[in-house]
């Protein structure tokens, strides 16, 4: 037999299976059978006809060839049983653009002009843009940046359709996620366009929800830890994200009673699992259509963080206005939440891992050096025989110390005798 093929070097598209066709023949018309060997063989094969298929489509981004360089080796043995012939070929995977990303994660420097008047810095984390009032630290401003690239970001679950929809309307909305200081009410003057010219122009022509504060010495006291700061970054983030979902997905929208969304929050709601009553004054009654903007809005925030398993870590104390404290309690009580996690959620945004946000550290809160005085001493034992150790009072053999607490001992003279 012979290999007839006339070119043994292929090209073919990223995201496809199909390869080429070997060409063989026999001249006494013997049955052919084929095989592959080579570097890249094993990703590859071949059927009794000579059509070489990959056995996953190649992805430009990602070449999994022996040199990684998207050209893939192989040869091809064809035999009719008693005598064979080889060839080499070599199949080049080109890229198919339409595949790649249109957006791009921040790149780490901050931008820090006028641009976005009165805030002096900013970001752009796939179409999303984060801007900061002067008196915001650098640093703040870069791990917000750093957990929007997270959330934003693509992977192996990514549904792309969904992803670039959202991604696009960034960029068509304007969505910008403000960033001060503390507080509104901290600001002297008051951040309003005559102190700060340029306030209305955002405001009025940006996507915009609410602020990200960075955590200061003028915070309130239960604010000035990592725990607090975090959850406010990952809250506030989600509400302007969400914003352009309710923008994007019909699935989302905050005022169609029959969204999924809405389904969901009022599944939560009569469970007793969701309650936002107590928290926005009036509203419900002045004006219902921001009250159920909000209230939707807010539902979609613990949902996602739950949804990721962030609640119990960053936002413990929400009772009543949320009592699901993981993803396994939602998918029981809120289902119709867990399926709107699962079919809109993931795919589209990603937890930004714990491990990650625990590692982050916040130059604006202050750092408290925590002391604790404990007695120990060594009595004789109330429950049996010899002497044992008490501590605080307390009989017990051990206790729990805590990281970042400075602790003094003071260690009675006493002495028993041990029996």
């Amino acid at each position: 037999p012979s290999i007839t093929n006339t070119d043994m070097n292929i090209s073919v598209v990223e995201n496809q299976t199909s390869a080429f066709t070997v060409n063989a023949t026999d001249p006494n018309g013997d049955t052919l059978s084929y095989s592959l060997s080579g570097d890249d063989a094993s990703l590859l094969s071949i059927s009794n006809q000579g059509v070489v298929t990959f056995n996953t489509a190649p992805d430009f981004e990602n070449p999994s060839d022996a040199d990684t360089n998207n050209i893939y080796k192989i040869t091809v043995t064809v035999s009719d049983g008693y005598l064979s012939a080889n060839a080499n070929f070599e199949i080049t995977v080109t890229n198919d653009t339409s595949d790649d990303e249109t957006y791009s994660a921040w790149d780490g420097n901050l931008v820090k002009d006028d641009t976005y008047n009165p805030y002096d810095k900013h970001l752009n984390a796939y179409g999303l843009v984060i801007a900061g009032l002067p008196d915001v630290t650098d640093s703040f401003m870069t791990n917000i940046g750093n957990i929007a690239n997270l959330m934003l970001a693509k992977n192996d679950s990514t549904n792309d359709t969904d992803r670039n929809s959202l991604l696009s309307n960034f960029e068509q909305y304007k969505a910008l996620q403000r960033v001060g200081s503390t507080s509104f009410d901290s600001y002297n003057p008051t951040l309003n366009e005559e102190n700060y010219p340029g306030w209305d122009n955002i405001n009025d022509n940006n996507a915009v929800v609410d602020f990200i504060w960075e955590v200061t010495s003028n915070s309130s006291t239960d604010e000035q830890n990592n725990s607090s700061q975090l959850n406010g970054i990952i809250e506030h983030l989600l509400h302007t994200i969400t914003l352009i979902y309710d923008l994007t997905f019909n699935s989302w929208s905050y005022e169609n009673d029959t969204s999924e969304l809405v389904l969901a929050m009022n599944e939560a709601i009569n469970g007793g699992y969701y309650d936002p009553s107590g928290n926005y004054g009036d509203l419900a009654e002045s004006d219902p259509t921001a009250y159920k903007r909000i209230i939707a809005q807010e539902f979609a925030y613990w949902m996602i963080l739950t949804g990721w398993d962030l609640k119990s870590s960053y936002a413990q104390d929400s009772s009543p206005e949320w009592t699901i404290e993981n993803p396994s309690q939602m998918e029981s009580n809120t289902p119709l939440a867990h399926q709107l996690f699962n079919g809109t959620i993931n795919g589209v945004l990603v937890n930004p891992g714990k491990d990650y946000l625990d590692s982050l550290t916040f130059e604006s809160i202050p750092t408290t050096q925590l002391s604790e005085t404990i007695t120990v001493s060594v009595e004789p034992n109330d429950n049996g025989s010899g002497n044992v150790y008490v501590i605080d009072g307390v009989q017990k053999k051990s206790l729990e110390l805590k990281v970042g607490t400075t602790y003094t001992f003071n260690h009675s003279s006493s002495k028993y005798n041990y029996y």
